[in-house]
């Protein structure tokens, strides 16, 4: 399962889609690192690997992530559907 979140989002915030991962008590497989597109060097946010779930946030996207940061967003999905490095 993927579960991502905006790191600007006001509606959802990420403190608290953390906290209910959290809640779940799942055994991590790779903890919190940040993750890039290729050919930038910025940040495109942060990813943790747990059993059965992937949490990644989107820095500078609101709840709309899509919307905000459609190449972030595309490359995350893309990545995660296709089995591929993100």
């Amino acid at each position: 399962m993927l579960k991502f979140s905006g790191n600007t989002d006001g509606a959802v915030p990420t403190t608290g889609t953390r906290n209910w991962i959290d809640s779940m008590n799942r055994p991590i497989h790779e903890e919190q690192r940040t993750w890039f597109i290729p050919g930038q060097n910025t940040a495109a946010g942060v990813i943790t690997e747990y059993e059965g779930l992937t949490f990644a946030t989107v820095h500078g996207a609101g709840h709309m992530a899509p919307q905000f940061k459609p190449p972030q967003t595309y490359h995350l999905i893309f990545n995660w559907i296709n089995h591929k490095p993100i």
